[in-house]
């Protein structure tokens, strides 16, 4: 378990009721990740979301041909594996840590739970994860116009 406060830092965490917040904070971890590790890959079950501390993350396509295209990379205060709020909670990339990492881990099923029995907090993440979904897309469309 974290501290709510720690969650609070996150826009994604800042107007849910403090309430909500402590059973956010309850269900989550402080985790490290050395470099070059993969914390998901394509296809996994989304079964923890992540809210990066520090660190960076590459985040992973593999396209047609099995090549692994880096298309995007978090940095500190972003979501990592959002699909765990989405159905049907797969992986729809893979995510390498570039750097040494410090991450909030947030157990999936009980955020979903969560989620669904206090509305208003499952309201605010999903519309954080539209927000973040709209600018990883033109991120991605960035990327691949260089290619």
């Amino acid at each position: 378990m974290i501290s709510p406060e720690q969650l609070r830092r996150y826009p994604f965490f800042a107007n849910v009721s403090e309430d909500a917040l402590k059973e956010a904070a309850m269900v989550s971890d402080e985790v490290t990740a050395e470099a070059g590790k993969t914390l998901f890959s394509e296809g996994d079950r989304a079964d923890t979301m992540y809210v990066l501390v520090d660190g960076e993350v590459d985040i992973k396509y593999t396209l047609g041909d099995g090549e692994k295209r880096t298309i995007d990379t978090l940095v500190a205060g972003d979501i990592v594996v959002w699909s765990t709020l989405v159905e049907p909670h797969r992986c729809t990339a893979t995510g390498v840590t570039r750097k040494p990492c410090k991450l909030i881990s947030i157990n999936g099923p009980k955020l979903r739970e969560l989620c669904e029995k206090n509305h208003d907090l499952g309201y605010r993440m999903l519309i954080s994860i539209t927000q973040l979904l709209a600018a990883r897309l033109d991120g991605a469309r960035v990327q691949l116009a260089t290619v």
